[in-house]
């Protein structure tokens, strides 16, 4: 039981301390969005609730810290509570989850408007916008055809003269905002498993410092009568010694 208690303990140190990590990693993206989001805007709300729920999870984390080096049961049960109550937080959070303005690529729309209907007259700026993002025409290639226009080089995979882009400008930009949402919602996902894995070791720890006490207990009942008991030490010693007579 002690070798089994002593590698729970540690392990939730480690993993507390992971989760700090990110929780800090939540504050600085919360905060660095802030920055660009306009007030007002769900946008914003979405990165202040990030901030806070940051230094909320923060606070919480040292909370824990605290109970395992302590072993204090009671503070691990109410770790326990306030990680279910994190938990519940985080799900809403990803439930709500809105993606902010630039991942929308209203910028990029419309410069890829604006050098598409300046195809006739500028092709050059079209041509450059497909070979910096590797596609062709707005749709696709077909595009071009349907507008009785040859077909220019930026459409052509890098050495080569006949393999063209098959996926259009407009799909690329799509493309790459759902990389970035899959992204951000995977990193969300993560912190929730990290909590959960964190939950159980927590639970976990607490009903081994339960059984740890009562056997303590039991072994104070057992004194012979006349034998001298010794005197209780602070919380850490008691458990230290504990965990030695076991």
């Amino acid at each position: 039981m002690i070798c089994c208690y002593t590698t729970i303990k540690y392990t939730g140190l480690l993993s507390n301390l992971l989760y700090m990590l990110l929780a800090i990693g939540v504050m600085a993206a919360g905060g660095l969005g802030l920055q660009m989001a306009q007030p007002n805007t769900p946008e914003h709300t979405y990165f202040v609730e990030s901030l806070v729920l940051g230094a909320t999870i923060c606070t919480i984390i040292i909370f824990g810290c605290y109970g395992l080096v302590s072993d204090l049961l009671s503070v691990n049960i109410i770790f326990t509570g306030f990680i279910l109550i994190v938990l519940g937080l985080e799900y809403l959070q990803l439930h709500n989850y809105q993606p902010h303005s630039r991942y929308k690529n209203t910028s990029q729309q419309l410069e890829l408007l604006t050098v598409w209907h300046k195809l006739e007259k500028q092709p050059e700026l079209m041509q450059q916008y497909e070979q910096q993002h590797h596609c062709c025409g707005y749709n696709n290639a077909s595009d071009y055809k349907a507008m009785q226009l040859p077909i220019p080089k930026s459409c052509y995979q890098p050495g080569s003269d006949e393999l063209l882009f098959t996926r259009g400008c407009q799909a690329t930009l799509k493309h790459g905002r759902s990389r970035i949402e899959q992204r951000d919602k995977l990193f969300m996902w993560c912190i929730i498993g990290l909590e959960i894995f964190i939950l159980v070791q927590t639970i976990v720890l607490s009903g081994l410092l339960y059984k740890l006490r009562r056997r303590e207990r039991l072994a104070r009942q057992q004194v012979p009568p006349g034998v001298r008991r010794e005197p209780r030490a602070n919380h850490v010693g008691s458990r230290t010694q504990l965990l030695d007579n076991v």
